[in-house]
């Protein structure tokens, strides 16, 4: 049993150099250069996105580059990312006004989001990097509901980041819409965790609060006025 373990981790490292290889041979074109100040310090700082094809997976670009303060670091897609989350874009607080990258902007700091593909469960990869002084570290980059706001919620100059699941829909009535009960998600986005408080206090405002979880077996009436979402009881 040990020689496999041996065996497999000598294979993976083999695949792991393989595709690092590979990307090194790979020739990128860049699709777009952002100009901007990411770190508060009145000097402009550099994103550099690149396309290459995929087979394969949708998207529109695959690797990302991003100088600041003498500083160049290079990211890229596990698959392909493509454009901003339609109710981040619609929001308008995108600090950069790309269609591909998303920027939140706070006092000497700065989060840059990219997102993989969208499909109806979320973003099978969502990026995000925060960039401070001449650092850059990854804040997240995995499977992620779909993004639908980045804001302070507590005033405490630190946003929040709401993500959600759209709702499977299973009848629709002369009211509205009859769908699976699908929670809001507040994380704080400077560690990344679910901030239960602010979870809860956000699904009963804008919402309703079942917990956290989503649940197909739980029913909930979407108004035709976009009205507030009700709790529809069961015997």
């Amino acid at each position: 049993m040990k020689a496999l373990y041996l065996l497999a981790g000598v294979l993976f490292a083999i695949w792991s150099q393989a595709q690092s290889n590979s990307r090194q041979n790979t020739t990128y074109t860049p699709i777009e250069s952002i100009i901007t100040d990411l770190n508060s310090d009145s000097v402009n700082d550099t994103i550099i996105l690149y396309q290459t094809p995929v087979e394969g997976d949708p998207g529109l670009f695959t690797k990302m580059n991003v100088s600041a303060n003498g500083r160049r670091m290079t990211f890229h897609a596990k698959d392909a990312w493509d454009i901003v989350s339609s109710d981040l874009a619609k929001a308008g607080k995108n600090a950069i006004g790309s269609k591909l990258a998303y920027v939140h902007k706070e006092s000497g700091q700065s989060y840059i989001f990219l997102f993989g593909y969208p499909y109806a469960a979320g973003r099978e990869e969502v990026f995000i990097l925060r960039v401070k002084g001449r650092n850059m570290e990854i804040v997240f980059h995995n499977e992620l509901a779909e993004l639908r706001s980045i804001t302070d919620l507590d005033n405490d100059g630190h946003a929040e980041l709401i993500v959600r699941t759209d709702p499977e829909i299973y009848d629709a009535t002369t009211k509205g819409e009859i769908g699976a009960y699908s929670p809001y998600i507040v994380f704080d986005l400077s560690s990344f965790t679910i901030d239960k408080t602010l979870t809860e206090k956000y699904n009963r405002e804008k919402y309703i609060w079942e917990g956290t979880e989503y649940n197909g077996d739980i029913k909930v009436l979407y108004p035709k006025d976009g009205g507030k979402p009700k709790l529809l009881k069961t015997k």
